[in-house]
């Protein structure tokens, strides 16, 4: 076969997936990026962003994302891009473990499945704290729990946009409560981090979690949960003397070091994030970020009118909804091509209104559950 053929062939796959663009994809966290995205990160694709004296520009282009995102969190600008939530978490706990020699992480029940993972591989004990009826942690539990293990705690992980109901948990609370110990905390911020920046104004009871609180030590955000191509994820950290626990002797590269737990690390997910940053501006991801509030809104809204119970959202764009045998109304939704996820939550099904869930989705969607549920 030729490549053009092989390449056909691969689109041929492709069409037999999902597609964001069809408004088939309802439930992931992540969205069909721009053109122009895949174009910047096409440029910088064979470039290595832990070779900062070959590659300079791209060393460059990752710093101005890394100190505008930083800001956008009260930082100063110290982190790093990476491939995802995922390893951003786990960077940060082996950030965490070694600052604090500590071998046990709390966190609420709530916490992301990629922290389960991380403790699993830095051999880390993850004690779990419970959340009371409305989903929100339990605070005093949580500081109760941290006296319980004080000299052994490596950190506290909190998220800032659950996976199930998009719930931006108390960490300035926890912070108020149980200031007098020592701990620090992992906002983990995947979700959130790019949606509640530019929603003050919408809901201003949203938790503060970000840098302003001095326990807060590194935050994980995903640009890709909004707007770029996958991977595109960013680590930032409270200080340079955290960013020295990721830097590695490496005397073959040119720098005699490198940075992060990769060895290279593509020069394009610093273009795709730096053009998204540019193109947008703090204005256009704000516009953004209110125009995806407003159609989670306006699904919440709809399914209201079915007589279906809406789940409580801190105002992010994550619409969770409970019905009557669930899984049976996912597997059927999924027929259709509509593709819902399912939540830890018994009988409740997820839609994350990303920028491809358009009005029409949303009434064509609805209309579509309406009528099974009136079967």
């Amino acid at each position: 076969m030729s490549v053009e053929e092989l390449l056909e062939f691969l689109r041929r796959l492709r069409s037999e997936d999902p597609s964001y663009v069809g408004g088939e994809v309802l439930g992931s966290m992540s969205t069909e990026p721009p053109k122009y995205l895949l174009e910047a990160y096409k440029i910088f694709v064979n470039t290595n962003l832990n070779d900062p004296v070959l590659f300079r520009n791209t060393y460059r282009l990752e710093l101005e994302c890394i100190e505008w995102l930083s800001k956008l969190m009260y930082g100063s600008g110290y982190g790093l891009l990476t491939y995802g939530g995922t390893e951003s978490n786990l960077t940060a706990l082996y950030i965490l473990r070694e600052f604090s020699s500590g071998d046990t992480v709390i966190a609420p029940k709530t916490v992301h499945v990629s922290i389960r993972k991380a403790c699993k591989v830095l051999k880390l004990n993850l004690v779990e704290v419970g959340v009371g009826e409305d989903y929100i942690p339990d605070v005093n539990e949580l500081c109760n729990t941290i006296r319980r293990y004080e000299g052994r705690v490596a950190c506290v992980v909190m998220t800032a946009g659950t996976t199930d109901l998009g719930i931006v948990e108390p960490v300035d609370k926890l912070v108020s409560t149980c200031g007098d110990v020592d701990y620090v905390v992992h906002v983990d911020a995947a979700y959130g981090g790019l949606i509640t920046q530019f929603i003050s104004d919408l809901d201003p009871n949203i938790p503060v979690y970000d840098f302003r609180l001095s326990k807060v030590y590194t935050i994980t955000v995903d640009l890709h949960k909004v707007f770029t191509p996958i991977p595109c994820s960013v680590l930032l950290l409270r200080s340079k003397e955290l960013e020295d626990f990721i830097t590695f002797e490496a005397p073959y590269m040119p720098l005699g070091k490198q940075r992060s737990l990769l060895g290279t690390r593509t020069g394009g997910i610093a273009a795709t994030a730096w053009l998204a940053i540019k193109s947008l501006g703090y204005e256009g991801f704000k516009r953004l970020v209110h125009d995806l509030v407003r159609r989670a809104d306006y699904l919440s809204s709809r399914l209201a009118d079915l007589g279906v119970e809406v789940l409580r959202r801190h105002r992010l764009p994550i619409v969770a909804f409970r019905v009557g045998n669930a899984r049976d109304v996912m597997r059927r939704l999924w027929d259709l091509r509509m593709y819902v996820y399912p939540t830890s939550i018994p009988n409740t099904l997820r839609v994350v209104v990303g920028p491809h869930i358009t009005y029409e989705v949303i009434d064509r969607f609805v209309g579509v559950l309406a009528n099974m549920l009136n079967k």
